[in-house]
């Protein structure tokens, strides 16, 4: 499986994608536990993953580094979301458009966003 190869300019590689998943979590992790500490509702502030991606120069990362993160950082994103108070579930989120949802929305976001993403890493091999 070529990692590395990027299909087109100014689309992610392999290997890119996955750092992105990385981006994501991280993201995510921080709104997960902001919407829970902080006064509702919650800003959801979008972050730049273009920059964010080129930044890391996950390119360049070893690739089972890539996947030793990604993993680590989901199985602990897992289980903060497993012991989500159910109070703490229908937190209010809102997006900078004053879209408004809800933790719980926002975490199953989160799954469907990240299989989006493994399933085209996948269909590319």
């Amino acid at each position: 499986m070529e990692l590395e190869y990027t299909p087109a300019p100014g689309k992610w590689s392999r290997k890119e994608t996955l750092g992105h998943l990385i981006d994501s979590a991280t993201n995510n992790h921080l709104r997960f536990v902001q919407s829970q500490t902080m006064p509702e509702p919650l800003l959801v502030v979008p972050y730049p993953q273009e920059q964010w991606v080129r930044l890391s120069r996950y390119q360049h990362t070893p690739s089972a580094d890539l996947l030793h993160l990604w993993q680590l950082y989901n199985q602990q994103l897992a289980r903060l979301l497993e012991n989500l108070p159910a109070a703490a579930a229908s937190h209010r989120c809102e997006f900078d458009n004053g879209y408004g949802v809800s933790l719980q929305w926002l975490a199953e976001d989160y799954a469907v966003h990240m299989e989006h993403h493994i399933q085209h890493i996948l269909s590319r091999v």
